[in-house]
């Protein structure tokens, strides 16, 4: 079926399948107007659609040889060129410094002065306009790998796949035009696989902005605003229902806060709150999971840790918050932290009540003195 299709067919479907991949990073970015990498992956795509154009025109007999043959592989190279940018700028959620700028820049210079020594030579402008492709993609597919630990999505390994795939079918044609005799793919072929894996690339980077979207509204649905950290919603939603008897929870809450907020005013209580929630952070295990639980208060659920394990992890922390005066912007102010202690141990209470009987205990401490650790009683 592929090899009944004629070149010029096959060039006026990849010129469709550029133009949808215009038109999609252009609603993108409509829609998205903080978003980096749409605008040049249209603007290369843009490239892409005058290149396959002017080819179409050429293998109909529109336009003269010279200026088919030169212009389609000239915008060929500048579209490659922007859609690696493009999707080094979407991956990495920045736009590309200077230096790669330049690089990308004069390598794309290098590749338009070869492809004038070579523009009548059809096996030499279709290898040099397929081994831009291969580095595109190729390059394009490594930098999206790269950034997966970092952003673990779905359609981002997807997109990478898809243009590795595109990546290497261009090596393919590339060594197929230099080595006719150990060609392993089919010119049109090549072609109409190209094309389908155009339009994937147009889905997927939209898949990548969609769930990357998804992803940072369910990190503000979860995090404090203020201090960055996890909320109660995420709390009580993500903990678990029925801890295990060593499972312990801590609450926390700053000493004579009202005082600093009517002394100081908000923004100096605001900044105690931050610095507070920073020092509780690095004061804490690696699993353990803190949240502000409203106000001046924080909640620690610590899985495994016991009462006597909590307590030394709560000294820790009090002796972090009190040990050094908050900075807040030439103001320092003195800050204590009382905190309460609890663990199911045998009775396999809920989470709610975990919280409760630690919320007794930071009334304990409250009573006797503030600035203390103190554990739950037994019931």
């Amino acid at each position: 079926m592929l090899g009944e299709l004629d070149l010029a067919t096959v060039i006026l479907m990849q010129k469709c399948s550029y133009i949808v991949g215009l038109l999609s990073f252009i609603y993108l970015k409509i829609t998205n107007r903080g978003l980096r990498g749409p605008s040049v992956l249209a603007a290369g795509f843009a490239a892409m659609t005058i290149g396959s154009t002017l080819a179409g025109y050429g293998e109909w007999g529109i336009v003269s040889p010279a200026l088919w043959q030169f212009g389609s592989v000239v915008f060929g190279i500048a579209g490659y060129a922007l859609i690696w940018l493009g999707l080094k700028t979407l991956s990495d959620e920045r736009s590309p410094g200077g230096r790669t700028v330049f690089f990308v820049g004069m390598v794309t210079l290098a590749a338009i002065v070869l492809a004038q020594q070579v523009a009548d030579n059809n096996a030499y402008r279709a290898a040099l306009f397929n081994s831009c492709a291969a580095l595109a993609y190729l390059a394009g597919a490594a930098g999206l790998l790269a950034g997966w630990r970092r952003e673990p999505l779905l359609s981002r390994l997807a997109l990478a796949a898809i243009t590795g795939v595109s990546g290497l079918i261009s090596l393919s044609v590339m060594k197929s035009m230099l080595f006719p005799a150990y060609a392993t793919i089919n010119l049109v072929n090549a072609f109409f696989f190209i094309i389908m894996l155009n339009f994937a690339i147009a889905l997927f980077v939209m898949m990548l902005v969609a769930e990357r979207s998804e992803r940072k509204l369910l990190v503000l649905a979860n995090t404090d605003p203020l201090t960055g950290v996890k909320n109660r919603r995420f709390f009580f939603q993500t903990m678990p229902a029925t801890p295990d008897p060593a499972d312990a929870a801590m609450l926390l809450d700053i000493d004579h806060f009202k005082s600093i907020n009517d002394r100081f005013g908000h923004a100096v209580g605001d900044s105690v709150l931050q610095e507070v929630a920073k020092r509780i952070g690095g004061s804490i295990r690696g699993g353990d999971i803190l949240a502000r639980y409203g106000g001046e208060e924080f909640i620690i659920f610590l899985p495994g840790a016991g009462v006597q394990k909590a307590c030394m992890i709560g000294e820790r922390i009090r002796d972090a918050v009190a040990v050094t005066e908050v900075d807040c912007g030439g103001l320092r102010v003195g800050v204590t932290i009382s905190i309460g202690v609890a663990a199911t141990g045998d009775r396999r209470c809920d989470l709610q009540t975990l919280a409760e009987m630690a919320d007794r205990a930071l009334y304990r401490a409250k009573t006797e003195g503030r600035n203390c650790v103190r554990e739950a009683l037994a019931a």
